[in-house]
């Protein structure tokens, strides 16, 4: 048990614990799991406009949510454009495994200036139980090199 399942452990009196243990195993670990994972943020600089996706897509590669095989529910996924050009049309394409064949499941188009700054790409709860990526495009060559930002949360099931 981790040392976290054993502070909820210690915060039951032990017989309850015990009938817990015994009953039900792995109670306290599937107890932490609601709390959720730690947020996640980051920053990429790429060739948004020149360089190519694992996709095979022009753009790159932003981040990977989640994990091959692993249940998560994924709470939000936010995609700065701040530091992108004015005016700049930015697609933003999410990828995911169906049926063990790579599919686009996801594909919208923003402008830097008109759009918001922060782009609610993912905004409520979706599951998943495979590796979820984020690619990113921005048609203006000026864009190469420049900081793009992510933020996103996930709860393992």
């Amino acid at each position: 048990m981790s040392s976290e399942g054993h502070l909820y452990k210690n915060k039951v009196k032990p017989e309850i614990a015990l009938y817990i243990d015994t009953n039900y195993p792995g109670f306290f670990e599937q107890v932490l799991k609601l709390a959720g994972e730690d947020p996640a943020s980051g920053s990429v600089t790429a060739n948004w406009n020149s360089g190519f996706a694992s996709s095979g897509n022009p753009g790159a590669d932003l981040v990977t949510l989640g994990a091959e095989g692993v249940k998560y529910k994924v709470h939000s996924l936010l995609v700065s454009i701040k530091n992108l050009s004015l005016g700049a049309n930015i697609e933003v394409r999410l990828y995911q495994e169906l049926n063990g064949v790579e599919h686009e499941v996801y594909n919208q188009g923003f402008v830097t200036g008109t759009d918001p700054d922060g782009l609610w790409i993912i905004n409520g709860t979706v599951g998943i139980h495979q590796a979820l990526r984020v690619e990113l495009y921005s048609d203006d060559p000026a864009d190469d090199g420049a900081a793009v930002d992510y933020d996103y949360m996930l709860e393992e099931m």
